[in-house]
């Protein structure tokens, strides 16, 4: 059909300029094409006489100057190629035509499925474009996409849910769009726990409220707070998130919370229970986890090597990181809602407090390195406050204990990892 219309113009042409004997006119192109891009390009014109152009699409624009024509072609947003005419009239007579193709967009890709395993990985698709202004969307923050010469590289982080997950890539270049769809498999619970390695130090445990000048000073601080001595501490890994209920029933069959809900943080688990707990997790893991010793436990709610010396986890107004008394509405929430702190662990503060691995002392003057608590005892530590007790009990320094064998509705934990 392009063939015959091109011979139609052609000869319409010829008859036009036949009624023009002494009128000489040539073009240096009679066809032209142009990427998807558009842009210019420019045509000479010979002739004797008054010469204009006539078109009708509207996706070229053309310029008479002297002895040039110059065509302006818009990109081509759509899939589809086009073709536009443009006559020359001399002395009102049509002598010539101009072709004008343009490309339409080519945007493919070899696969729109990804399947991802829940340790994730980089996953590769091939693109083939015919421009490099394509855009590329993802809303989802556990992708991360990159785009080389040829293909898009897809960096699908580990996850660590329990579940799978769905996200999703627009690729776009003009009106053509392309979507992929990522699928990543759930975590086993053994591989469920995000945690967060914490880099060693040296600091001052404790609070004390005789002294403004000197180190921790606290007007809220308790006796059994004090004295404030010096701790070194070796590299460790902290859980980012209280240990949820989800967690605990994929491992143990069974919820003995008193507020319940997969993503709340199992509680009214004794200390007892919980070392069968960490037993089964490291059996199933490979791994050696444990809970986390009394100073461990300070130190990261503190922030670790980037504390900014709050009196709460991360902030100096607990509202802002821990669910208390004030704020619970008499319950636990889910983990991970409030702000964290400087090292990114939540809930340090409120929520639930946390078993620790040590038997409860007290504290003395001496400078220690990597404490772990007497050998026996008979009560256990635990830390950070709850969603029932005021904010004075939810401060960084804040002691509590707790039989090994009893369990509370505002009691739990979160997991550590030595190096």
């Amino acid at each position: 059909m392009k063939k015959i219309i091109g011979f139609l113009i052609m000869l319409a042409t010829l008859v036009g300029c036949s009624k023009n004997d002494d009128v000489f006119f040539s073009i240096s192109q009679e066809e032209i094409s142009f990427d998807v891009s558009g842009e210019e390009q420019i045509i000479s014109i010979t002739t004797n006489g008054e010469w204009s152009c006539k078109y009708s699409a509207d996706w070229i624009l053309v310029r008479e100057q002297q002895n040039k024509i110059r065509i302006i072609a818009d990109r081509n947003s759509y899939a589809e190629p086009r073709m536009a005419i443009v006559q020359v009239l001399c002395n009102g007579n049509v002598c010539g035509t101009i072709t004008v193709n343009q490309a339409g967009v080519l945007l493919e890709v070899d696969k729109t499925n990804i399947d991802a395993t829940s340790a994730g990985g980089v996953q590769s698709i091939i693109l083939h474009s015919n421009s490099s202004d394509y855009t590329i969307e993802c809303t989802d923050d556990w992708l991360d996409v990159k785009r080389s010469e040829d293909a898009i590289n897809i960096n699908v982080q580990r996850n660590y849910s329990m579940e799978d997950r769905m996200g999703k890539i627009i690729i776009t270049q003009g009106a053509v769009t392309k979507t992929l769809y990522v699928t990543q498999k759930a975590s086993q619970w053994f591989n469920s726990f995000q945690m967060i390695d914490v880099e060693g130090g040296t600091f001052f445990i404790g609070a004390q409220k005789d002294n403004p000048v000197l180190q921790e000073y606290d007007k809220d601080a308790y006796p059994i707070e004090s004295p404030v001595h010096s701790v070194t501490l070796s590299n460790y890994s902290i859980g980012i998130f209280e240990v949820t209920q989800a967690q605990w029933v994929a491992a143990m069959g069974n919820n003995p919370s008193i507020h319940q809900g997969e993503n709340l943080p199992v509680e009214n688990v004794s200390w007892n229970q919980v070392q069968e707990f960490i037993k089964l997790l490291n059996q199933k893991s490979g791994l050696n986890y444990r809970l986390p010793t009394e100073a461990e436990w300070e130190y990261a709610a503190k922030g670790g090597a980037k504390s900014q010396n709050n009196k709460f986890s991360g902030y100096s107004v607990l509202a802002a990181c821990g669910w208390y008394y004030s704020n619970s509405e008499s319950s636990t929430h889910e983990v991970g809602k409030k702000y964290p702190n400087e090292l990114g662990l939540y809930d340090m503060s409120g929520n639930v407090r946390e078993w620790c691995n040590d038997w409860f002392d007290y504290y003395t003057t001496a400078k220690v390195n990597n404490p772990q608590g007497p050998n026996r005892g008979n009560m256990k530590i635990n830390r950070g406050g709850s969603w029932s007790t005021p904010a004075i009990n939810c401060r960084n320094c804040y002691r509590h204990t707790d039989f090994p064998n009893e369990g509370s509705h505002d009691l739990g934990f979160r997991l550590a990892l030595s190096e």
